[in-house]
């Protein structure tokens, strides 16, 4: 499998055509035809469906192109790092965060990293948990933060800190009046729940099986971020962390919820891999902002 039949599949799906393809490229349209004939008979299915001169993308296409468009930038990547260290300058640090960490405490984490070192190209990039491992052991990434648990023998998981499940309702809810909420309260309520393949979604449900209750589910959303919008419209409450809770823009209220939940998160890097300096310090720095974001939260 080569970069350059790589290159070639990417850019028809980019540009919508072969020839658009073969003009970028500088090559014939038979050459470029040959390199997608090539790639499909090597990865054993099809990418193209083809209808006299129209090429149409099959889904495994779709599937195969973000993957491909994946390999393509780690490699430009790779000729930018040999680069510099042949001029030996300029030093690199490439960070994933899920969303929920990668909206709240990133931010301030990454101000004060480039604060303590600022000559380091720090690339920041967001992704779902379940394919953080997956990145993070390809090499796509030096460091990776993600909620706990993570079963993956390939990784090698640190503590980044712990904080306590609350529950985040529209900020006149009466709700609102109580310092601290229980299951029984909460099930009276419609909850505004997450699609079933997210951790948090398996914590909120622990926390309700746990007390022998059962949540009256109104809505679900696909990330926290869109639930605890929905309920500061008033469609309901949802459960998440507290940094999650405190980006919200919209009035709410947020309470801790009784018995205590705990939300761990962990720092994630390559199975027997030596972390650099700078991945240490952005280590510290997120600690350092989980703990402030903690107190104030």
């Amino acid at each position: 499998m080569t970069p350059k039949a790589l290159s070639a599949f990417c850019l028809i799906m980019r540009r919508g055509s072969l020839a658009a393809a073969a003009n970028d490229m500088n090559l014939s349209q038979p050459a470029v035809s040959r390199l997608i004939s090539n790639l499909e008979y090597e990865i054993g299915f099809g990418l193209f469906n083809r209808d006299k001169r129209t090429l149409t993308p099959t889904e495994e296409a779709r599937l195969f192109f973000r993957e491909a468009e994946r390999v393509l930038a780690g490699m430009d990547q790779l000729s930018s790092v040999a680069e510099d260290i042949r001029l030996g300058t300029g030093r690199q640090l490439r960070v994933v965060a899920m969303s929920r960490l990668a909206n709240s405490i990133l931010t301030p984490a990454t101000q004060k990293f480039m604060s303590v070192m600022p000559d380091v190209a720090l690339t920041l990039e967001t992704h779902h948990r379940r394919e953080m491992g997956r990145w993070l052991t390809s090499g796509q990434f030096d460091v990776g933060f993600g909620a706990l648990p993570i079963n993956n023998l390939k990784l090698d998981v640190r503590p980044l800190g712990s904080t306590q499940a609350v529950a985040v309702l529209p900020a006149e809810h009466p709700f609102a009046r109580q310092d601290v909420l229980g299951v029984a309260d909460l099930v009276k309520e419609p909850l505004i729940a997450l699609t079933h393949d997210t951790l948090l979604q398996q914590q909120i449900e622990a926390i309700f099986s746990t007390a022998a209750q059962v949540p009256k589910i109104g809505l679900r959303a696909s990330s926290s971020l869109i639930a605890c919008n929905l309920a500061a419209q008033g469609l309901g409450y949802t459960i998440t962390d507290p940094f999650t809770a405190s980006i919200i823009r919209k009035p709410i209220a947020t309470r801790p919820i009784v018995p205590e939940f705990p939300l761990e998160f962990g720092v994630l890097t390559p199975s027997g891999t030596i972390a650099s300096t700078a991945t240490e310090v952005f280590v510290d720095c997120m600690r350092s902002a989980f703990e402030s974001l903690s107190v104030t939260s």
